[in-house]
């Protein structure tokens, strides 16, 4: 499933090719993705609008177009976008084009059909439903180690857990949370109300540093992406603990654990990340 980094890293390759271009036309060759597509909204709020840029929430892309109204996407769980300049086949799964005035095509292909093409009129985007429950941008500026820390003082779930919720932060999957509480050296689970504000300064700092890390790796293969050869353009993450059970931890070499939280595989090194707190539950 793209992640953070990985959304980040197309919304930089769009970015650089979109803006200034018109979509001219849209074909919804299959509107029965997980929310269903509204042609209709698509017609009337995105054909003939000129691209002024591409933004990101969480793990929606957000194209904003001249007159204020918004083309939302959203990858899914095997969605792809593919900016393609000189027009090919369709294969099976490319459900929505969208021509531009260059002659391009952005199709949004999506074998699983997990993912969400819709358009928000002017001064809606706000009050979008599936954008208003999200929680801190953690790459924003305006997120503070102080409101993680406040808004955390009350949540008795582990801290692996909280960091996987995207009504408190987003864009943390599992594979993510594993390599930032490593590089913080905080136990996974540790209930979240437990750790103090130095903890959420460490926290965010290695939040970034780690989701950072990952789009500029992701960025290596943005030609694939671009050029649109049907490759997905994800990068691989050095990972210190993920995947790593019974290796050794890069740092102190003692051997990495796997435990299981609410039915998702958690690595983390018992000398590294101590201080696991008693009876904890994990499921």
């Amino acid at each position: 499933m793209p992640e953070l980094p990985e959304v980040e890293t197309i919304r930089i390759g769009l970015n650089k090719y979109l803006p200034g271009n018109s979509i001219i036309r849209v074909m919804v060759r299959e509107a029965r993705l997980r929310w269903l597509v509204d042609e209709r909204r698509l017609q009337r709020w995105v054909v003939g609008e000129q691209i002024r840029e591409v933004e990101r929430r969480a793990k929606y892309l957000l194209v904003r177009l001249q007159q204020d109204s918004t083309l939302i996407l959203h990858l899914g769980m095997s969605g792809q976008l593919l900016l393609l300049t000189n027009s090919i086949p369709f294969e099976k799964h490319d459900h929505i084009i969208f021509y531009l005035n260059n002659n391009s095509e952005l199709r949004f292909r999506d074998p699983r059909r997990f993912g969400l093409v819709d358009a928000i009129p002017p001064a809606e985007l706000e009050c979008y439903p599936r954008l208003v429950q999200l929680g801190f941008e953690p790459l924003a500026a305006k997120t503070r180690p102080e409101f993680l820390y406040e808004k955390a003082r009350t949540r008795h779930k582990p801290i692996k857990n909280l960091l996987m919720d995207s009504h408190f932060i987003v864009g943390i999957g599992n594979i993510y949370a594993n390599e930032v509480l490593f590089h913080a050296s905080i136990h996974p689970a540790i209930p979240a109300h437990q750790l103090s504000l130095f903890d959420w300064q460490k926290l965010l700092s290695e939040i970034r540093h780690v989701l950072k890390s990952a789009i500029k790796q992701g960025g290596t293969t943005l030609n694939d992406f671009v050029n649109s050869n049907g490759d997905a353009g994800y990068f691989q993450l050095s990972l210190a603990v993920y995947g790593r059970e019974g290796e050794k931890c890069p740092r102190c070499r003692a051997r990495i654990q796997r435990m299981v939280m609410v039915g998702r595989s958690t690595y983390f090194c018992p000398n590294c990340q101590k201080g696991i707190a008693k009876d904890i539950k994990l499921n």
